[in-house]
Parts: structure tokens; C-alpha cells; sequence
């Protein structure tokens, strides 16, 4: 960690100051928080795009970069995050965005609720391995009701979950523990993403 800290110190000082003042964060933090959102901007530099404003897009980008750091640990992701909304919403004042609607999502098809499904996960501080492993799933269980004819998500049911369960455990022949992990995967989907009922999950594995 001292790295990380020394390469904060003189990053973004007032900044720096404002976190102190307003003792948004422990003392001991305030250059780690610095650190994270002078390397975002470099980023943003990098990459030629606008660090102006708060880009949901860039900074989910910018998270899984560092993830590719092999010099990063697991939980390092979500302190920058948390610097960036500081920096962002706090520091420069910026509103913070309004999530899409339910019906936006639906209707934007497998890569709006891919993305909502993302951002959620995020916020709630799951692993990264744990998004990527949900997300895949989600992709094959999108595929599976694709090719059964169901286009839209609002006619997905608890019944759409049992037939791709029993499909992986007849048909792929997964173990019970990959099969929990799908299921995992679609019930966050269906509660979090779709905002639907499932019934009593017991009944559905």
C-alpha cells in the first residue's frame, strides 16, 4: 500500500483539502482517494475522452482496468470508486445520475439489462469474479429464451428459470453446485434487473 500512497501525496491538493475539511474520509485515506482519481484522469487522457463529468461508462471501464493489475487487490476497485463519486459528486457537485426505468431497461434488450444488471452488482460491492460469473450466465439463459421463442423480458417468468435449470442439469449435464450458481445468477437477475417475483425459489431447483 505504501505505493499507492506515496504516489498520492501530492495528487490533487485541493482536493486533498476539501476531503480533510470536510472529513469525508479518515486522514489516513485522503491521498489514497487523490491517487485514484489522478490515475483516472490520466486514464481519461489515455484514452481521449472528457473526465469533465461523471461518465458511468468510463469509470466502469476505468474499474476494470485496474482489475488487469496484477500490483491491484480485490477490494482497491471499490475505494476508487468510492473516490470517484466523492470527487465527482461531492468536490465538483455534480447531480448525481437518475437510474434507468424499468421500462427502459426492458426494452433496451439483453444489453441494457446486462449493463443495469453490472451496475447493480457494483453497487452492492459483489466481487468482480462473482459479476463476471453472474453475467455469463445471464447471457446463456438470454440465448436459451431466445431460441424458445420468448423476445421479450416482461414475459419472462419464474417457469423461464426452471426449464433452463432443468435444460443444464438434463441436457449439459452440469453438478448441482454449477446449477446453484445459475440459479444464483437469475435470481438476481429477476429481483434486482426485472423486478419480478419468483415464487418460492426452493421450488424452482
Amino acid at each position: 500500500m505504501d505505493y499507492f500512497a506515496n504516489r498520492g501525496q501530492d495528487a490533487l491538493p485541493e482536493f486533498q483539502k476539501f476531503l480533510l475539511d470536510k472529513k469525508l474520509v479518515p486522514e489516513a485515506k485522503v491521498s489514497f482517494f487523490a491517487y485514484w482519481v489522478s490515475r483516472f484522469l490520466h486514464y481519461a487522457q489515455r484514452h481521449d475522452f472528457t473526465a469533465t463529468e461523471y461518465q458511468e461508462s468510463n469509470i466502469a471501464a476505468f474499474l476494470d482496468d485496474l482489475r488487469l493489475d496484477n500490483r491491484i487487490l480485490d477490494w482497491q476497485p471499490l475505494q476508487a470508486e468510492d473516490a470517484l463519486k466523492l470527487y465527482y459528486f461531492h468536490y465538483l457537485g455534480q447531480a448525481k445520475p437518475e437510474p434507468a426505468s424499468h421500462a427502459a431497461i426492458s426494452s433496451g434488450g439483453a444489453p441494457a439489462v446486462l449493463a443495469e444488471m453490472s451496475r447493480l452488482i457494483r453497487l452492492k460491492h459483489y466481487s468482480y469474479s462473482t459479476e463476471r460469473t453472474y453475467l455469463q450466465w445471464v447471457e446463456r439463459f438470454i440465448g436459451y429464451v431466445k431460441e424458445a421463442g420468448r423476445e421479450r423480458f416482461d414475459d419472462l417468468t419464474s417457469e423461464d428459470i426452471r426449464d433452463f435449470l432443468s435444460h443444464l442439469a438434463l441436457r449439459k449435464r452440469v453438478s448441482s453446485s454449477t446449477q446453484n450458481q445459475a440459479f444464483n445468477a437469475l435470481l438476481f437477475l429477476f429481483r434486482n434487473v426485472l423486478n419480478k417475483e419468483t415464487g418460492n425459489p426452493c421450488c424452482l431447483i
